[in-house]
């Protein structure tokens, strides 16, 4: 009845037995409590917890917190894909459509998964805004998450159209700094399209993992190993195909 009468509001289910297993079921999200009355309600709900006095904590800090990093996993997950897909739209009208790609195959198949991956796996999993007690203080911090002020329609453009923009930044500035600089090299030969392919992928790497970087707000002598080490995988693998001959 309350998710018909308000379709827009997010509803939470409490419950501790077997009888409130559908509503727990019902609901957005629910939680269940180990009590003496067995085990039914936890084992339906999202999340489970031992006491009743364990909600606040759920839901003004753990629950808080989930929400806003899961909004910034969604969004930076589809920024960072534009910012490197894109160019190679950029790069149809430099080679005038002619089907040929931007990228080395091996290395288009390494970004997501090499490239940058680490900074937003480690960043849902210890990133917190605010330490536990100011949540516990400031209950009205809790509003960000009623009022989708993380997550909507225009967060989620604004998003893209940044990885849009930064893509233009990085494809054209690089690009035509390497026009500029094409010069014979000691062998005769001249740097080709894959040097810039190589450049510009190596500037989409960085600008994702410094944007991820900037986005943290607990910084320790810990988070900027995620980073270090995307960055240097780029490197290695590059160093890995030019030795082979390939590149």
């Amino acid at each position: 009845m309350i998710r018909k009468r308000f379709p827009k509001k997010v509803t939470l289910a409490i419950g501790d037995g077997a009888n409130d297993v559908n509503m727990i079921l019902q609901a957005h999200v629910g939680v269940g409590i180990l009590g003496k009355e067995g085990q039914q309600a936890a084992r339906s709900a999202d999340y489970a917890i031992g006491q009743f006095k364990f909600l606040k904590p759920l839901l003004f800090v753990h629950g808080r917190e989930d929400y806003r990093r899961n909004c910034m996993v969604v969004k930076y997950t589809f920024y960072k894909n534009v910012l490197y897909v894109i160019p190679q739209y950029y790069f149809g009208f430099w080679s005038a459509f002619s089907g040929q790609t931007l990228y080395e195959p091996f290395f288009y198949q390494l970004y997501n998964i090499t490239m940058t991956s680490l900074p937003i796996m480690y960043y849902p999993l210890f990133d917190w805004q605010h330490t536990k007690e100011v949540f516990m203080k400031y209950p009205e911090l809790y509003m960000k998450g009623m009022t989708y002020s993380e997550y909507s329609n225009m967060t989620f453009l604004k998003w893209f159209f940044m990885g849009i923009w930064h893509s233009i930044i990085i494809y054209w500035v690089c690009m035509m700094v390497l026009e500029a600089e094409n010069r014979m090299m000691s062998n005769g030969k001249t740097s080709g399209f894959w040097v810039g392919g190589h450049v510009v992928y190596g500037a989409a790497v960085l600008m994702a993992n410094m944007l991820i970087l900037m986005k943290f707000h607990v910084h320790d002598k810990y988070h900027a190993i995620p980073l270090v080490m995307m960055v240097s995988a780029y490197f290695v693998f590059l160093w890995a195909e030019s030795a082979s001959g390939d590149f």
